[in-house]
């Protein structure tokens, strides 16, 4: 069930200017062309574009209404030569995406020669700002290594824009008492993110959980097993854990969705004594982002990081500051993946149900969360280091000591009114959620 994710479409324009010599257009042809064989090659965008090289008003309106018709996700105005202002302001006036400007060096310096690459794209700025667009911006031959991390850093959270845009989150009957920072605003996120918010009652889930055989319960079994370590006594009591996971299964693909956010308390553990838990860290791991506690903004932030690395992130509470090990301890009932374990989880009882113990692999790991207050988004994000394996509660551990500092880092989170739950991923990924943010006109908290 892993995503395929799509194959992005990027418009692209090489802006020149055509009285130039005939040898300086043929050399910014060629950069353009180097630049636009490693979005295929090696970040695989399809590229789309009108022409080899664009240099009037009129050429810009033939790319634009191209771009418009393929649906691009992002469009590189790259700055072959110097280019007059109006020629790129058809085309941003008229396509709203993610824009990444591109300006090279003066390669014709040697012959005392202007192409001016970066006299047409200072303008871009300044016209993009009028038009309340945000871009990015990469300058150099893409041979460089600097530049090709900027492209890789540009298409990783272009791909995150795209997926949110066509993602749908199913929320599945409604939040705990007193979870108030699980409660979302349904029009913000399709407006700003472009997410669809689809609602099962749990009634409805609970005849789904039903409707699973027995012979379908003794086939997963065969994979719980192999997925976890199942004392002999809790085999029995497990074939509810695979009963949920199978519910859960028939709800992604009958709804077609990407993500979920499940009351998966009160109602699944303590009144219908089936932990969701293990079944959200299995989905996780196949690529359907699992939350808790029908947070939904937790479900957009776990989209978010497993766009970003195609990796398995997820959901987690901060319980408690290691003084000892300088680390703090994330922690939840038993979701954890077991694809980022240290070692087999163990299914055993965890708050009276069923549910996994297990702890997290050594590693870097970035935790972030996408919040709103009173309407207004922001993203906080921060890189630390998996220390240990340790198990200190039942559950889902990861200790992680915050390249930033522990204490300040939880300061933060309280300063901010982030909550306790945070996204956490493998990977440095603080640069893709900078252009996120960037992109997105979100404001971004780094610490």
């Amino acid at each position: 069930m892993l995503t395929d994710f799509k194959k992005m479409k990027f418009g692209f324009v090489n802006l020149t200017l055509d009285f130039l010599d005939e040898e300086e257009l043929i050399t910014a042809q060629k950069i353009a062309g180097d630049a636009k064989k490693f979005f295929t090659d090696e970040m695989k965008v399809s590229i789309i574009e009108s022409a080899p090289s664009i240099n009037s008003r009129e050429m810009s309106k033939a790319a634009w209404k191209l771009f418009k018709s393929e649906n691009v996700d992002a469009v590189v105005i790259f700055n072959g030569t110097f280019s007059t202002g109006e020629v790129a302001a058809e085309i941003f006036r008229n396509i709203d995406c993610p824009y990444l400007i591109w300006g090279i060096e003066e390669f014709a310096i040697k012959k005392h020669s202007f192409t001016g690459s970066m006299v047409g794209a200072m303008p871009q700025g300044s016209i993009l700002a009028n038009f309340g667009k945000k871009f990015s911006f990469v300058y150099g031959n893409v041979s460089k290594q600097n530049v090709q991390d900027k492209i890789k850093v540009f298409v990783n959270a272009v791909r995150a824009i795209s997926y949110l845009k066509e993602a749908s989150i199913g929320v599945i009957g409604m939040r705990p008492d007193g979870f108030e920072i699980s409660d979302f605003d349904e029009l913000a996120i399709k407006n700003i993110f472009g997410t669809t918010i689809t609602k099962l009652s749990m009634y409805s889930f609970t005849n789904v959980i039903k409707s699973i055989t027995e012979k379908e319960i003794s086939e997963d079994m065969k994979k719980q097993q192999e997925i976890f370590n199942i004392p002999k006594e809790n085999l029995e009591e497990s074939r509810g854990l695979s009963r949920v996971y199978l519910a859960v299964k028939k709800v992604v693909e009958e709804r077609k969705i990407q993500a979920y956010a499940p009351d998966c308390w009160p109602e699944l553990r303590d009144i219908d004594k089936t932990p969701i838990c293990p079944a959200n860290g299995r989905m996780c791991a196949e690529g359907i982002m699992a939350s808790c506690e029908c947070d939904v903004n937790g479900a957009l932030t776990l989209l978010i990081e497993y766009a970003m690395t195609k990796g398995t992130p997820w959901l987690a509470d901060l319980v408690n500051y290691i003084e000892e090990k300088d680390a703090i301890l994330f922690w939840h009932c038993g979701n954890g993946p077991y694809n980022t374990a240290s070692s087999k989880p163990k299914i055993e009882r965890v708050f009276g149900g069923l549910a996994e113990t297990s702890s997290s692999k050594a590693g870097v790991a970035t935790v972030v969360r996408l919040n709103a207050i009173r309407g207004k988004y922001t993203i906080h994000a921060s890189l630390g280091e998996v220390v240990d394996n340790d198990l200190y509660l039942k559950g889902s551990n990861l200790t992680i000591k915050m390249n930033s500092g522990n204490m300040g880092f939880i300061e933060s989170l309280l300063c901010n009114g982030i909550p306790h739950h945070n996204g956490i991923v493998y990977g440095d990924i603080i640069a893709e959620v900078k252009e996120f943010a960037n992109l997105m006109n979100i404001p971004a908290v780094i610490f």
